[in-house]
């Protein structure tokens, strides 16, 4: 028995229903991101759904153990992260045809209320698109409407080393 085999059987042995379910997660994640049916692996591992709508780009996270915080919650981190890969997949959706993409360089995240639904729903759009450097927010909601957090962030172009430009 390999190494990976060996700690699936000894994790999986002694595991809850809970970590069960978040095993089995995680590997349909990596799968998915193997079937390229994700960007990331961390978009694959965190089942994140990634639409663009009207100049917007929406990505849903359904809120699972593996996102919770010490108080069985979306933890702060994790909704960072969705709002910056939202803020982020728009403007290198934009800019990728160009050969160019962008980095964030900073965030500012203001958390509103605690999230209670099952599913998170992060809204990014510009507010200001410049050669070198670009602006934009992100809103954080749950299915019912409900405004969890909300960030501006600001990104700056870049030519990736493996562009063909």
């Amino acid at each position: 028995m390999n190494e990976l085999q060996s700690l699936l059987q000894e994790v999986t042995e002694k595991a809850s229903e809970v970590e069960l379910d978040l095993v089995k997660e995680f590997l349909k994640g990596i799968k998915n991101k193997q079937q390229n049916d994700a960007p990331t692996y961390l978009n694959a591992i965190f089942h994140m759904d990634t639409q663009y709508d009207n100049g917007n780009c929406i990505v849903t996270l359904p809120v699972t153990p593996l996102s919770y915080n010490s108080f069985d919650m979306p933890h702060g981190g994790v909704i960072a992260t969705l709002m910056d890969n939202a803020m982020g997949f728009l403007v290198n959706k934009d800019l990728h045809p160009e050969g160019k993409g962008a980095v964030t360089t900073n965030m500012t995240i203001h958390y509103v209320k605690a999230a209670t639904d099952k599913t998170l729903i992060a809204t990014s759009s510009y507010l200001h698109k410049g050669r070198q450097t670009l602006v934009l927010e992100c809103t954080v909601t749950q299915p019912d409407g409900k405004r969890i957090a909300y960030a501006t962030g600001s990104f700056f172009v870049i030519t990736p080393a493996n562009s063909s430009k």
